[in-house]
């Protein structure tokens, strides 16, 4: 049968960074703290939260690395970095900063993040740039800067290379990764914009903290669930975060189509079997668990699923990785209905795969309005601010028919918008082999440098088998 989403491809074979011994003075910039905290206490008890947003609980020095040796790395990958010669080495760090969670409480919590500092700045001012990271998985151990970025070729091609064209750059894991499972501190919400954008917002001010030099200037930059992210953070940043300027949004392969899809996914459960959609299953498990932990309280998280399999989602959540997703979301059912409470899906799937109205069940409306916010609108400066963004023709993560659907959603908002399609490309290498582009085109859109030349096919190559246009993929509709 075929996939509803394909499976998600990266690749684990990347060359190590090495500890290049660096003096401690970084040329150009000073950082406003002594970061002599330990690494294990950046993901631990926070203690007593202070009151301002992006305000930096723990830092971390982790190590620092020369520009031959981390452009050396970059270059050794399988999905490679193929840009200019790098300009600048990197002084790494971990911090725990300061954020809100995207509830209606609008609960206190906080989040890791990697900090790359360039040892040689691109410019006396920099513009702030925050990372959105990939699908790792929401448990503790998938925790993304807890050594998964240095071994994941793709996301090592978005970050490595910012930072090796002098640019300061933070990676947050978002609220709920940091001191995992703690009171008060519910799972990171999949693709859930408002805890999501939070976090990366927290991160450009806890980055402004630690860096004076770092202007208000906001540049986001993101790739599949990240670009989800970017979007999301460019969505909510004017109010939220009223005093960063963005500056430019960055989406590699951004998961963007309708958030419906995994209730959608459960319409036509009987021809997508779980075997050939491990991906979309998990994906789907992944954010209606942490969507009832976040909004709901503690132990909603498995309200929509079956009594019988509850145990076993919760453990899949708790201990499951991307890296390790397929066999295990095999083992706990044949279809994707399987998973799920009846009287759930039947309340959630015609309305999600259709389009049909809820009829008054207040389980439904719940989830449509859930899944509607959950890829708002770009209105003002988000949709005039220039934005990327970047996908490959061999895509079979987010397939082209399910990246067109993004694409006509980001023109009906009437956005700033640039496309850039590049054959031959997959879900992963459409990031190293871009990253360059990407670094000359912030530099264009954010300092003024040269614009570098247009990419040279948009969304328009993309054609299916028979030759046509590819068009957007339902269900569900791409209201």
């Amino acid at each position: 049968m075929p996939a509803f989403l394909g499976a998600c491809s990266t690749s684990g074979s990347a060359t190590p960074v090495a500890d290049a011994g660096l003096d401690a003075a970084v040329t150009g910039l000073t950082l406003s703290l002594p970061c002599a905290d330990t690494i294990d206490s950046v993901y631990g008890d926070p203690g007593a939260l202070p009151a301002t947003a992006g305000a930096i609980i723990r830092c971390a020095h982790d190590k620092d690395v020369d520009r031959a040796a981390l452009e050396s790395a970059e270059r050794a990958r399988v999905q490679a970095y193929v840009g200019a010669p790098f300009t600048s080495g990197a002084r790494i760090f971990r911090v725990l900063y300061r954020t809100e969670r995207g509830n209606d409480a609008k609960t206190p919590g906080y989040s890791s993040a990697l900090v790359l500092v360039p040892d040689t700045p691109r410019a006396p001012s920099l513009p702030a740039i925050v990372v959105g990271h990939a699908t790792f998985g929401q448990a503790k151990k998938c925790t993304p800067s807890q050594d998964t970025f240095p071994k994941d070729d793709a996301s090592a091609a978005m970050i490595f290379p910012l930072v090796g064209a002098g640019y300061a750059v933070i990676v947050p894991d978002y609220a709920g990764y940091a001191n995992y499972g703690a009171a008060g501190n519910p799972p990171s919400g999949y693709a859930a914009s408002d805890d999501v954008a939070k976090s990366m917002l927290d991160a450009a001010r806890a980055l402004r903290v630690l860096l004076p030099q770092v202007s208000s200037k906001l540049v986001i930059v993101g790739h599949s669930q990240g670009g989800h992210t970017a979007l999301s953070t460019a969505a909510k940043a004017a109010a939220y975060a009223p005093e960063l300027s963005l500056s430019a949004t960055v989406a590699y392969s951004p998961l963007w189509f309708s958030e419906a899809t995994w209730a959608a996914l459960l319409f036509v459960s009987a021809s997508h079997p779980i075997a050939d959609n491990t991906f979309a299953t998990s994906v789907g498990l992944w954010y209606h668990y942490s969507h009832g932990e976040l909004l709901d309280g503690p132990g909603h998280g498995l309200d929509p699923f079956a009594a019988s399999k509850r145990a076993d989602i919760k453990a899949f959540f708790d201990n499951v990785c991307l890296a390790d997703n397929g066999d295990a979301v095999k083992k706990l059912g044949t279809f994707p209905i399987d998973l799920y409470d009846p009287a759930f899906a039947s309340s959630v799937k015609a309305p999600a795969a259709t389009g049909s109205d809820c009829a008054g069940d207040p389980v439904c409306a719940t989830w449509i309005a859930r899944y509607a916010a959950d890829r708002p609108h770009l209105t003002g400066a988000a949709a005039s601010a220039p934005l990327l963004v970047l996908y490959g023709m061999a895509d079979d993560t987010i397939t082209p028919d399910r990246a067109t659907c993004g694409f006509e959603r980001l023109r009906a908002d009437m956005t700033n918008l640039s496309i850039c399609v590049v054959p031959g490309q997959t879900h992963a290498g459409i990031v190293g082999n871009q990253s360059g582009y990407v670094n000359d085109w912030i530099a264009n859109v954010a300092l003024g440098g040269p614009a570098p030349a247009k990419c040279m096919l948009d969304d328009k190559a993309l054609k299916d088998d028979a030759g046509a246009q590819v068009t957007c993929a339902t269900p569900p509709p791409n209201d």
